[in-house]
Formats: C-alpha cells, structure tokens, sequence
C-alpha cells in the first residue's frame, strides 16, 4: 500500500525538516561550507545552492525555501553599500529557487507534486505503479537531479559575472565552524531507516499480513507513529510521567486550537500586507485562545501556563511554535492563485457535457496535441513533451500542466510506443522543472515573496536556459528508462 507509506514518508519528512530548523542546521551548514570554501560572493552563492538542493532531496523544497529565507537575509546584511542590494538579492534568489526546485525533483518527497503524481498512478490505475515508491524515484531522480545541478551553479556563476567576488563578505565564516553532527545524525539516520523500508518494499514486495497491510506497511505504521510521540512527548529534559502528560496536553491543546489560530494569524497577515484593519478580529481571537490555555493548564497541573507563543521547552518539537511560524500570507496567495486556477480551468465546462473540458482545458490540450501527433518516435516524443511541460507550467503552475495533460499522456501512451507510467512520471518531473517566473511553483512564489526587491529581467533568462537544460536532461533520462522498461 504506497499510498499509505506516502504519507507518512511525507509527514515524517516535514517533522524532520523542523527537528533541523529548531537546532538552527541550515545557519550552522552555510558557516561550515564557508569557513572551508571561502567567504566570497561565488562561495555564498554556490552554498546557497548546494544546501538548498542538499535538503530538498529529503525534505519538502517549500519547507526548505522558508527556512533558507532567514539565512539569506541574514547575509544580505553583509551587502556593500558600493553594490546593488537587487542584483545580489536576485543572485541569492535563482541560488535558492534553483537548488530547492532541482533537489525537489530527486525524489518522492522533495516536491508536493511528486506525491500528487503518485496519487494520479493510483488514481488512474496504472500498470506497475505499485513500482513506484520513495527509493525507486530516487533511484532515477537523483542522477537527473545532480546533471542539472551543476548546470544550475554554472548559470548562476556566469549571471554573477560582473559582480566582485568581494561584493559580499561573511566575516562570521572566519571562527570555527563545526557541522551540527547530532542533528544531521538524527536525520541520517531516519532517512536510511526510509529509504531501506523503500528499498525492501520495491525489491521484495511482501504479501499483506493484516487488512491489506505487508509488515512493510505495518513498520511504517509503527515508525511513524513512535516519530510524532518521540518528537512531540518525549521529555527533552527529564523522562517522567508528569512531563510525558505535558507535552500530551499540550499537543492535543494547541491540535484543537488551530482553527482560531489560523483565522487569527491569516487577519493579522492581511492588515500587515493589505493594510485592511483586522487587528480587533485577531486579538480578540488570540485573547480568548490565551484565556482558554490558562484555564486548562492551571486546572490540570496548578501551575502558570505561559504565553500561547511560548515554545514548549519540554519537547524535541513545539507545535505551536510550528503553527506560528506558516508563512500564512505566503499560503495565502498559493491559495488565490489556486483557486483562480481552478475557476480558470472549470471556465466552460458543461456539466451537460462531461465529455467535454473547459475553454482553457480544451485549449491547453488541443496546442499540446498538434504539437506531439506528428511525433511517432520516442526520441522525439519525450523531450518535445518535457519542454512543453516546462514551459507552460511557468504561466499555469505546475500541478494544473499536470492535472490537464495527465489524461492526454494515458490516451496517447500506444501512439507514443510509451508506457503511461513513463509518460506520467516524465510529464511530472519536466513539469516541476519549471525555473523562470515566481508563479511556476509554490516555493518560487514564497521565495519571490521572501525578497524584498529581484530583477525579473535577470530570473527570466537565467530561467529559461534552465529549463532547457533541465528538459533535456530528464529526457535522456526518461528515455534510457523507457528502454528498460
């Protein structure tokens, strides 16, 4: 059931990502890369880009774009005033927004639209898809992912050409820098205890033991669910009883709590950036949330509660730590451009006529088709897909490329002599290798909200020779896979 294994690699993999926040890791990493790789402009961008990608591998590339944020904006302190802030600022950016989109494509979970497309195999009932899990898209991900990377940093380099290596200097690089050995240990050690189930799974493939479950799904079950206890409720400080209970009631408070908090925090982000008066809504709201917290923790352990937005000290992860820090105004816009996608996509559709797609649908469809029918050969069948794939996805975002052409590669899969599972997967990997505008993926438009001033000029070119390169890549790769398949 990868379904199921799915979800929990995903959930797993996002409390991992802020096990490695909370112990500030991706601060401690840049000053390591630095303090033996040189201080410069070119060092600090090309750690940028490693880090980023590095972490994307694993982790969810929007978690790892939010908390790179900090980090740039902490070194763009060290900006000279003789130099242009926007230039560096759009530097940092294509670092960050390349490593974390071509690390996102390495594996299952670097990119929430890799799950969506494995939930599409599911959902569509494609033969082998039971194939496809977390170590055999790392498998062909991660070499894709390593060519386009080193093409990335030599795009990156040659856009910095005229900036002075001296333009930016890390002066704190210069002390010692030790790697965060326990966190990164931490975090090894689960994704080789992830990615070994994965493996398991893929070669062996056991039968189900208990409804519909093998003792693979069973050990993810299990692992996942010591995960959640262990970073939530196991005592940072004493192992006893009484602070067990703690961490419990304040897991299941600040669960219950979400609700309020969200409408509270996404009223306090829209007058902070739409100067729409909110704040009586949103502080009314945290005072009675405040209120609530008092009462229950006075009332079960006759001691102070705190403030809601104090961390709980108790445990590895504080939940409302977590819930307080989303981007809300980030999510909010994912959210307006979501939903003005789908109004644009169900834009004259006929439920009379279920046969028949929108306007934008149907459109979409009809260019990509003329443009892939005259193509009988896989050799040109891919990479004319992969580059269509990349490109409209700048414009559309890359979960609507896939939503609309995934029906179209499953009808055209015997025109092509492809399997759908290989049309899918390349459509999905070439969708998410989409580099040029903010409006691509999630995390280049939190990226682009993250930066106070970029060149789009600059983000345009730079981006298009990335997908390109990127189109191409994972052509030849999808290509090799489609012969030995």
């Amino acid at each position: 059931m990868s379904l199921l294994q799915n979800v929990i690699i995903l959930t797993t993999g996002f409390l991992l990502s802020q096990v490695l926040i909370a112990r500030n890791t991706h601060f401690r990493l840049i000053a390591f890369l630095l303090r033996h790789g040189g201080t410069g402009l070119r060092s600090l961008l090309t750690s940028v880009l490693l880090i980023s990608y590095s972490l994307s591998i694993f982790l969810s590339n929007t978690v790892v774009v939010l908390a790179m944020l900090p980090v740039i904006n902490r070194l763009m302190g060290f900006v000279t005033e003789k130099v242009s802030k926007k230039e560096i600022a759009t530097l940092f950016y294509l670092s960050l927004t390349f490593g974390a989109t071509t690390g996102g494509l390495a594996s299952l979970i670097g990119n929430p639209l890799n799950a969506f497309a494995a939930g599409l195999l599911e959902f569509y009932r494609i033969e082998n898809r039971e194939e496809v899990n977390f170590f055999s898209w790392l498998m062909v991900g991660l070499p894709a992912s390593l060519a386009i990377i080193a093409a990335a940093r030599l795009i990156i380099l040659r856009t910095a050409r005229n900036c002075s290596d001296t333009a930016l200097l890390y002066p704190e690089s210069h002390e010692t820098a030790r790697l965060p050995h326990r966190a990164l240990l931490f975090f090894a050690l689960n994704m080789a205890f992830i990615t070994t189930l994965s493996g398991v799974q893929f070669f062996v493939k056991p039968a189900p033991l208990f409804s519909g479950l093998s003792w693979i799904d069973l050990s993810f079950v299990c692992y996942g669910t010591l995960f959640v206890l262990f970073t939530f409720m196991y005592p940072v400080k004493e192992v006893a009883a009484a602070n067990i209970l703690k961490n419990a009631v304040f897991l299941i408070f600040f669960v219950a709590a979400f609700p309020l908090l969200l409408l509270s925090r996404v009223s306090m982000e829209i007058e902070r950036h739409m100067r729409i008066p909110l704040s009586p809504f949103s502080l009314s709201a945290e005072r009675a949330l405040q209120k609530w917290f008092d009462s229950v923790w006075n009332r079960l352990f006759h001691e102070p509660a705190g403030s809601i937005e104090s961390p709980n000290k108790q445990a590895i992860l504080s939940i409302n730590t977590i819930i307080l820090d989303i981007p809300y105004f980030g999510l909010l816009l994912v959210t307006v451009f979501g939903s003005l996608l789908y109004f644009g996509l169900n834009a004259g559709d006929n439920p009379a006529t279920p046969q028949s797609d929108g306007y934008l649908v149907s459109g979409v469809t009809a260019m990509i088709l003329k443009v892939l029918e005259p193509l009988e050969t896989p050799l040109l069948f891919i990479p004319v897909l992969n580059a269509s794939a990349a490109f409209s996805s700048e414009l559309l975002s890359n979960t609507a490329i896939v939503v609309i052409l995934s029906p179209l590669m499953i009808a055209t899969a015997p025109h092509s002599g492809l399997s759908p599972l290989v049309l899918l997967l390349s459509l999905t990997t070439a969708a998410s290798a989409a580099y040029m505008t903010p409006l691509a993926s999630p995390a280049n438009t939190l990226a682009f909200g993250g930066f106070e001033r970029v060149s789009l000029k600059t983000i345009l070119a730079a981006g298009m020779f990335m997908n390109i390169i990127a189109a191409g890549i994972i052509s030849l790769v999808f290509l090799g896979l489609s012969v030995l398949l």
